[in-house]
């Protein structure tokens, strides 16, 4: 799993926790259970929580992004630390054609939340790997099997293959 902490200066004490899902993360059994204890103590503690799945496989590790099911590829959560037991989420549910949005990075009061722009962070991660010259997107789509909308808009969205222009 990998996370970027945030932790104030002054105190050393740790403000946001921006977590980014891994396939183990979403395993059933170890990994997930793994998972569920880290976050369940971040959401017991006084900080703010920002979960980051772009797995479109594996099981969501929070209940408020899996009843209902959200029909979406991707979801990412910010869950803002609050004082007594209620806390809640704003969830973005992203489908694979759309755009990753900007969402906030929550601070301490009095800081204003910061921009994260995931779009632009993964265009950058896109481009430094070189994924576009090492992923071959006319193979068959790994497991899960999309949702029947965008097997439609992945056939319309992908260039033909140089073997099939006419």
């Amino acid at each position: 799993m990998r996370a970027v902490q945030i932790y104030s200066t002054e105190f050393g004490d740790l403000v946001t926790s921006i977590e980014l899902l891994s396939p183990f993360n979403k395993q059933p059994r170890l990994g997930l259970s793994r998972y569920q204890h880290k976050r369940r103590k971040l959401l017991q503690a006084p900080v703010h929580l920002i979960e980051i799945d772009l797995l479109r496989g594996g099981t969501r590790p929070g209940p408020e992004v899996q009843e209902p099911p959200l029909a979406a590829e991707y979801v990412l959560l910010v869950n803002r630390a609050a004082a007594g037991e209620v806390r809640t989420s704003e969830i973005w549910p992203v489908a694979l054609n759309q755009t990753l949005p900007i969402i906030p990075v929550p601070l301490l009061a009095p800081d204003p939340d910061v921009p994260l722009d995931l779009r632009a962070a993964l265009d950058h991660i896109y481009e430094r790997a070189r994924y576009g010259w090492r992923i071959d997107y006319h193979q068959p789509v790994p497991p899960p099997e999309l949702r029947p909308e965008m097997v439609a808009w992945l056939k319309d969205y992908l260039p033909p293959r140089l073997d099939e222009r006419k």
